[in-house]
């Protein structure tokens, strides 16, 4: 019988919207909390090259400042993952899982990274970590490249890969095509996690979707406290685990999540920006990057509905990848 896990991604994906400065002792406090609540998997920050390192922040260069953080956790029964944005972490500055509190690495990567992915995932592998592989905008894939990352995938034979909605444009019924095509062409072993943003105030009812598919293969749900994330925020941690007590399939401290929402999150909401908003869905329905319409917000005298109809002319292949110049072009021509 499959398996329903709960990751957290507060302290990675949530910390884009305040450059991952929670301070030290949230941080903690965070990690107590997600530890008292039984969240399985907890991500506790980027590593990356060339940043200052500061025990208030959960993105560094150096593995031994996670492990700090990690030693102030009493009776952890968590796993804790760090996450690698593929090109911005030099894989020798990785030591033996054996040397570190890490327990596994989330690698990003983008489309055209795909193929440098695979030997970088291998050398993570060589390291005893488990590897969790998340492909950025997976609705950027055809589906033949869908089927290409696939078999790469069984290759380098991964923990976990994600179905990441980068962009929060999923549908259910798009988010049920995904979920199709990886768990036909996936190894049998290999998990399936869904990593959900939200900018069509659909990336909680599609983590439902995902929970409830007719499978063997165990999942990973991916949530942050209070949706905490980059732009429209991320799907909740405190709904999913409700969802899976009442389903019967968790055991989730609700108590300890509205705790630390109430104490540590909701003021960093007061300072912070995301979540569901119109700007948020107007890229969404478009299909476009938000600084396309956080650009457009911040002209004089173009309405939103003037905003909606500029960013439909985006060119396909530029959507997804803010261009200054070529949305000048196209606001150029719409104001003659």
């Amino acid at each position: 019988m499959k398996q329903v896990k709960l990751l957290d991604c507060t302290l990675r994906d949530g910390g884009s919207v305040n450059n991952w400065n929670f301070g030290e002792n949230s941080i903690i406090s965070i990690l107590n909390s997600l530890n008292k609540s039984n969240i399985e998997i907890v991500e506790v920050g980027f590593l990356q090259d060339n940043i200052e390192n500061s025990h208030d922040l959960t993105i560094t260069y150096d593995y031994q400042y996670f492990d700090y953080i990690l030693s102030k956790i009493n009776n952890r029964n968590f796993k804790a993952v760090a996450m690698i944005d593929f090109g911005k972490f030099d894989i020798k500055n990785l030591p033996n899982c054996n040397e570190t509190l890490i327990d596994g690495i989330r690698l990003m990567f983008k489309k055209e990274d795909l193929k440098k992915a695979v030997s970088y995932s291998k050398e993570i592998l060589k390291k005893g970590y488990s590897l969790s592989l998340n492909p950025v905008s997976v609705t950027t894939y055809t589906k033949t490249d869908i089927k290409e990352l696939i078999e790469y995938t069984n290759e380098i034979n991964p923990s976990i890969i994600y179905i990441v909605d980068t962009y929060g444009l999923m549908d259910r019924n798009e988010t049920i095509e995904y979920w199709k095509e990886f768990d036909k062409g996936l190894n049998s072993d290999i998990e399936i996690g869904y990593h959900a943003h939200n900018n069509l105030q659909l990336a909680f009812s599609n983590s439902i979707e995902i929970i409830n598919a007719e499978t063997k293969r165990n999942i990973v749900i991916d949530g942050s406290l209070y949706g905490m994330g980059k732009r429209a925020g991320n799907t909740n941690t405190e709904l999913i685990a409700q969802y899976l007590n009442k389903k019967q399939l968790g055991e989730y401290n609700i108590n300890e999540l509205i705790n630390i929402i109430e104490t540590v999150i909701k003021p960093l909401h007061l300072c912070c920006e995301w979540g569901y908003s119109l700007t948020h869905y107007i890229a969404a329905i478009n299909g476009c990057h938000s600084d396309y319409v956080t650009y457009l917000e911040r002209k004089n005298n173009i309405s939103p509905e003037q905003i909606n109809n500029i960013v439909s002319k985006i060119e396909q292949t530029k959507r997804l990848t803010f261009d200054k110049n070529h949305i000048e072009e196209i606001l150029q021509q719409e104001i003659i």
